[in-house]
C-alpha cells in the first residue's frame, strides 16, 4: 500500500502548514459542520475546506484542499483536488490532478490530469474520464471508466471493465494461506516455551527461593485447594480490571463535568497505568511463573533426594518444566491440561503469599 501511504502523507502535509500558507496568499478557508459551495457560486481563489461534510456544487477557480467525514465534488475545480475524508466522490469536473486518501472513493466525473488514490475501496465508474495516469493503493479497485494514461497500483481485488490508453501494471496482493505447522515447527515452539519458562523459573529460584519452593510445596501437598484458589484468583483479577476501567471512566466524567480538565487527564493516565501493571503481572504469572511453580513441584517429586543446593533445585526445575511443556504439547488434551497447570500454579502462589492460615514447612537450606 505504498501509494496509499504517499497520498496520506501528502494530504496531511498540505492540510497543515500548506493550508496556512495558502490562506496568507489569499486563499479562502472555510470550516464548520457542513461546508458548501452552492451551484452558481464561484470561489475565485484556492479553497481550503474542513467539516463534517464538504460539498462543492459551484465552481472553485484554483485548488481545493478538503478534509472531513464526506467530500463531494459535484461542481467544477479548475486546479487540483486534495482530499482526505471518510468517503470522497468526484462527480463533477477537476481540471488538474486529484489526490485522494479516503475509506471509500468514487470517481464519476472528469479529471483532466492524474488521479492518485489511497483507499479501502475505490471505484472509477462507467462514464468517468481521467486525462492522465491512475495510481492507486487500495483494498479493492474497480476501474470501469476511461483512463487516457497508464494504470499503476496495488490492490487486493482488481476489476477492469473500462479502457486504458497506456500501460497497465497492477499488483494484486493475494492473502497468505495459513499452512499447517510441521513437526519441526512444533518442536521449535516447544523448545522456545521450555527455555522461556526455565529462564524465568531459574531467576525466581535465585532471587525468591522461599516463595517458589513454598508455592511448589503447596501445589504438591494441597493440589485441590490450589486449583480452587487459582480459579478464584484468576476471576478476581479479571473482575478487578473491569471495575478499574469503570471507576476510571466515571471519575474522569465527573471531573470533566466539574471543569477539572487537568485532573481528568491525570485520572485516565493513572487508571491506564494501574491496569497495564495488573495485566503485565497476570500475563507473567499465567505464562511463566505458574508453569515454573508446577514444574518445580513435579521435578522435586520425580528426583527424590537432597534439596540443599541451588544446582539440585535447578535440576529439579529443568526436569519438571520439561514435563509440563511436553504435556501441554499433547494434541487435543494439551490445552486443557495446560489450563489446569496454570490454575494449580497460580493458586499455589496465592497460598504461599498468604501462609498464615495454612503454614507450609520448608526444608532448611
Amino acid at each position: 500500500m505504498k501509494a496509499m501511504v504517499l497520498v496520506a502523507v501528502a494530504l496531511v502535509s498540505l492540510s497543515g502548514p500548506a493550508a496556512a500558507q495558502e490562506s496568507e496568499l489569499g486563499g479562502k478557508v472555510r470550516s464548520g459542520r457542513e461546508v458548501t459551495v452552492p451551484a452558481g457560486e464561484t470561489v475565485q481563489s484556492d479553497l481550503i475546506a474542513s467539516g463534517g461534510t464538504v460539498r462543492i456544487d459551484g465552481r472553485v477557480d484554483g485548488d481545493l484542499v478538503a478534509s472531513g467525514g464526506q467530500v463531494i465534488v459535484a461542481g467544477t475545480v479548475t486546479g487540483d483536488v486534495l482530499a482526505a475524508a471518510g468517503s470522497t466522490t468526484i462527480s463533477g469536473q477537476v481540471d488538474g490532478d486529484a489526490r485522494v486518501a479516503s475509506g471509500q472513493v468514487r470517481i464519476e466525473g472528469r479529471v483532466g490530469e492524474d488521479v492518485a488514490i489511497g483507499a479501502g475501496q475505490a471505484t472509477v465508474a462507467s462514464g468517468a474520464q481521467i486525462g492522465g495516469d491512475l495510481i492507486f493503493g487500495t483494498g479493492r479497485m474497480q476501474q470501469d471508466g476511461a483512463v487516457a494514461g497508464s494504470v499503476l497500483g496495488s490492490t487486493g481485488n482488481y476489476t477492469q471493465g473500462g479502457s486504458v490508453g497506456g500501460s497497465e501494471r497492477v499488483n494484486i496482493q493475494q492473502p497468505e494461506q495459513a499452512r499447517e505447522p510441521t513437526l519441526a515447527d512444533r518442536a521449535v515452539d516447544v523448545l522456545r516455551r521450555y527455555v522461556s519458562i526455565l529462564a524465568i523459573g531459574a531467576l525466581l529460584l535465585w532471587l525468591l527461593p522461599r516463595v517458589l519452593r513454598g508455592a511448589a510445596d503447596a501445589a504438591r501437598e494441597r493440589t485441590l485447594l490450589s486449583l480452587g484458589v487459582g480459579l478464584l484468583g484468576f476471576v478476581a483479577v479479571i473482575v478487578a480490571l473491569v471495575l478499574l476501567i469503570l471507576v476510571t471512566v466515571l471519575v474522569a466524567i465527573v471531573l470533566a463535568l466539574a471543569g477539572l480538565g487537568s485532573l481528568t487527564g491525570l485520572t485516565v493516565f493513572g487508571g491506564l497505568l494501574v491496569g497495564a501493571i495488573l495485566v503485565f503481572l497476570l500475563v507473567l504469572a499465567v505464562a511463566f511463573v505458574a508453569p515454573a511453580t508446577v514444574g518445580l513441584a513435579l521435578g522435586r517429586l520425580l528426583l527424590r533426594g537432597e534439596d540443599r543446593s541451588y544446582l539440585s533445585r535447578l535440576g529439579a526445575l529443568a526436569v519438571g518444566v520439561l514435563v509440563v511443556v511436553l504435556v501441554a504439547a499433547i494434541p487435543l488434551l494439551g490445552g486443557f491440561l495446560e489450563a489446569l497447570v496454570v490454575l494449580l500454579g497460580l493458586g499455589a502462589l496465592l497460598l504461599r503469599m498468604n501462609p498464615s492460615r495454612h503454614p507450609i514447612a520448608e526444608p532448611v537450606a
